[in-house]
């Protein structure tokens, strides 16, 4: 190829020698021999046509010929562009193959192109770079050869040579050689439009890309950008980015030139500022002809799981040095990463002793060594078996007992993951070894106690069969104990209990929960059934930790008798509660006639209604107004408990002033309090607020409170009326006095009707928690004998609705 090429290069330059001595020639002859002005003439003239006939040679070369002349080499450190003749398909091919576009310095272009791509295969014997080489065509005429590797995996040929004052740059191109060379300018044309195409397609799926995205040229300069690139970064626009070179961060470059460089993808992750706000992102830099492409994808849920799993590996590794069982983690190459603070403790091993790092083989010789393991006669043959583990795993290794020279009795269990690493886990067994014997004397002495029981115990394992069996089953079934003792199965059993029982469904439910292994059906249930003989049997299945199922038999039938007459007790005890209620509130409705007639005629001679009293008179006449007055309360009093009751009980809500109403109660009572020589006082904040209740049941509740302390208060004696806010809105009203107090064995019953503790009809503090709990609240007692008694009433904000009278409501 190198003859070749020479040739071509050759002829031009004796060509064009010859035509420039031709012209100099004839022209000095002209000037000194005009008679020869024809000859000149027509020498020129076949000058000229030989000149244009080696450029038609040059036009028709299969390659690119540049050509430089001595003015157009080098001019300040750049190469300036050649003149450039030669196969169209050529140049459309290295304009695609270099991602050339057309502008004003094409042939610049592609000496640029030519200088980013790799040399092949040197032909000379130097290793000069191409932009080398031409340098030194251009500066020192000094010739080359070489080729250089094509994006798309070709390679072109190029010959550096001198001839004359110019320098001449040979590119040929196989690909688009010899007779095809029309149809290879057809494919690269319609590959150029298809590339073309797709990139419209490429660079408009990229715009719309959720994700940052741009390109740099070889330079690490921004040529094009995605809007989200745009809005990543801050700018205004893709011409604002690229002018002003807008970065993500100050890493982004280095990486783009280290991709460049080494022609590979490179991925790396850090946090970044996009659009303002710090994040975790992958970006992705990957070489492209002509440049560098980056992706700038969202790993902040990537970095989140990657947290997760350092902590979660964190709190493993926590885990499995906080629990009793001794672990030892060995890799695939036999080297312990892990072991947790229980291995040191069962092997008794020293402080410092720090066995990481260490080969399999190389900690179970220092156990050896320090007498933490069994001797055994055989140890390298024991220690080559433990080893094999790791080339050749066998389809299941049972659980392994060592036996420690301290006495202690380790259960071995050997695992192993996915990558190889083999995986201790030894478990300290030693107190239940000792455990085991007496286990199974227990297991005798609780067959014993089962046999005592009176309920019918049977346990059935997974397979149906029974395994264990007391004698009051057998005898609640009419089985046969050696039958039983041979383990039947549970069909065998269903066949000898069907006389007494004979459900189908319910005996295949039962057979179910012994041996379906759904945790649905093996729930824990129960429930009674009536036999043939009349008996009720109550009978429960419960599945046991050890996958059996426990089932028991009682026969209740006596219980069942003792509960319906109960029932029947209790219903005959309700109507004649009722019947006490009617007869209550009979008796009530009653009283009031003469009551109000003793009330009126007192009134009326207290009055002087029929002459004047006496002093002893008048003392007679107010006891009798006290007595019908106290004894009108008591009335009333039944009345609201009957009313309570029987649910018939409305209450008049509105606002309450709770200070209001403490300060008008405790004037109520202000006189009695006086006249016995006891003292009142009121502890409530003024502004407490409203509660929405039934104003006049509540004063009840508080003259209630207090005439009951003043009843067991003795004379000297003090009682304090206060309030104040509740969680929740609502209020305590309290009444507290240091009167004799509640013996404790009485103080259960002060509450309900018709009980005092110390005498009296007992409605009073009835009648309160009744009052209170209409309300939605609730009462509270503290009493001690001789010190006296603190009672608490709570009562919510709002009383329920449902208690309240109904109102009226306007229609219009």
């Amino acid at each position: 190829m190198s003859v070749a090429l020479t040739s071509p290069s050759t002829i031009v330059a004796i060509a064009i020698s010859i035509s420039l001595v031709s012209v100099f020639f004839l022209t000095r002859n002209i000037l000194g021999q005009r008679p020869a002005v024809a000859r000149v003439k027509q020498s020129l003239t076949e000058s000229e046509n030989k000149i244009a006939g080696m450029e038609a040679v040059f036009g028709a070369y299969p390659g690119v010929l540049m050509r430089w002349d001595q003015k157009r080499k080098i001019a300040y450190g750049k190469i300036l562009p050649p003149r450039v003749q030669g196969s169209a398909a050529t140049l459309a091919a290295l304009q695609s193959a270099l991602e050339i576009r057309q502008n004003g310095n094409f042939a610049g272009e592609i000496i640029r192109g030519l200088g980013k791509l790799d040399i092949a295969t040197p032909v000379s014997d130097k290793s000069d770079t191409f932009n080398e080489a031409l340098t030194k065509l251009l500066d020192e005429g000094e010739n080359f050869s070489l080729s250089l590797l094509m994006p798309q995996g070709h390679k072109i040929d190029l010959e550096g040579r001198v001839a004359g004052i110019q320098a001449l740059l040979w590119i040929t191109d196989e690909s688009v050689r010899g007779p095809n060379e029309k149809n290879a300018l057809r494919e690269i044309h319609a590959l150029n439009v298809k590339e073309e195409r797709d990139i419209v397609v490429f660079i408009e799926m990229m715009n719309k890309a959720p994700f940052p995205a741009w390109r740099t040229d070889v330079n690490g300069r921004i040529n094009w950008v995605n809007p989200a690139y745009i809005r990543a970064v801050g700018g205004v626009s893709g011409e604002t980015v690229m002018r002003e070179q807008l970065q993500l961060d100050d890493k982004i470059s280095a990486q783009i030139k280290d991709s460049f460089d080494q022609k590979k993808q490179i991925e790396t992750t850090r946090h970044i500022v996009i659009e303002g706000r710090r994040a975790a992102a992958q970006i992705v830099t990957f070489p492209v002809p002509g440049g560098v492409t980056t992706f700038a994808l969202d790993a902040s849920e990537a970095d989140t799981y990657r947290e997760k799993l350092t902590n979660h590996v964190r709190a493993h590794d926590e885990l499995l040095n906080n629990m009793d069982e001794g672990i030892v983690i060995f890799s695939s190459d036999q080297k312990m990463t892990f072991f947790n603070n229980a291995v040191a403790k069962i092997f008794d091993l020293p402080a410092n002793f720090n066995p990481l790092d260490m080969s399999h083989g190389e900690w179970l010789d220092r156990l050896r060594d320090m007498g933490c393991l069994q001797q055994r006669s055989q140890y390298s043959d024991w220690k080559s078996n433990e080893l094999s583990y790791y080339r050749e795993w066998p389809n299941e290794i049972p659980p392994e007992l060592w036996e420690l020279p301290n006495g202690k009795i380790l259960r071995l269990v050997r695992m192993r993951d996915a990558r190889g690493s083999i995986s201790l886990l030894f478990s300290d067994i030693t107190d239940k070894m000792h455990l085991q014997s007496q286990y199974n004397t227990l297991i005798n002495v609780q067959a014993a106690t089962l046999d005592k029981l009176n309920e019918g115990i049977a346990v059935f394992g997974t397979d149906g069969r029974l395994k264990i069996f007391n004698s009051a089953f057998a005898d609640l079934w009419n089985l046969d104990a050696s039958m039983l003792e041979k383990e039947p199965v549970f069909d065998q059993i269903i066949e000898s209990v069907m006389p007494l029982y004979h459900d189908k469904i319910f005996w295949k439910e039962l057979k179910a929960r012994a041996t379906d292994p759904d945790p649905d059906i093996r729930r824990q249930v129960e429930g009674e059934i009536k036999r043939s003989n009349g008996t009720m049997i109550k009978w429960l299945s419960k599945p046991l930790p050890d996958g059996a199922t426990l089932m028991a038999w009682d026969d209740v039938t006596q219980e069942r008798k003792t509960e319906a007459a109960l029932i029947e007790r209790a219903a005959a005890l309700e109507a004649a509660d009722a019947i006490k209620s009617d007869f209550v509130s009979h008796v009530s409705y009653q009283l009031r006639t003469p009551l109000t007639t003793i009330s009126g005629y007192a009134d009326f001679l207290q009055n002087n209604g029929a002459g004047e009293l006496s002093d002893k008179q008048s003392e007679y006449v107010f006891a009798i107004q006290s007595a019908a007055e106290d004894l009108n309360k008591i009335i009333n009093d039944i009345l609201d408990i009957s009313a309570i009751e029987a649910n018939v009980l409305d209450l008049e809500l509105g606002d309450v002033d709770v200070y209001d109403l403490l300060l008008t109660s405790m004037d109520y009572v202000m006189t009695k309090a006086e006249d016995t020589k006891k003292t009142l006082s009121l502890n409530c904040p003024e502004d407490i607020g409203v509660v929405r209740a039934d104003e006049k049941r509540l004063k009840q509740i508080v003259y209630n409170l207090l005439t009951n302390s003043l009843r067991f208060t003795k004379p000297g004696g003090h009682i304090e009326l206060g309030a104040n806010p509740a969680a929740g809105g609502g209020v305590d009203i309290w009444v507290k006095d240091n009167g004799v107090g509640i013996p404790s064995d009485r103080q259960p019953k002060v509450f309900e009707t018709f009980q005092s503790s110390r005498g009296g009809a007992g409605l009073g503090l009835a009648l309160v928690q009744r009052f209170v709990e209409v309300h939605g609240g609730w009462v509270d007692l503290v009493s001690e004998e001789g010190k006296g008694t603190h009672v608490t009433c709570y009562l919510p904000k709002e009383a329920p609705v449902s208690v309240g009278r109904p109102e009226l409501k306007l229609i219009g």
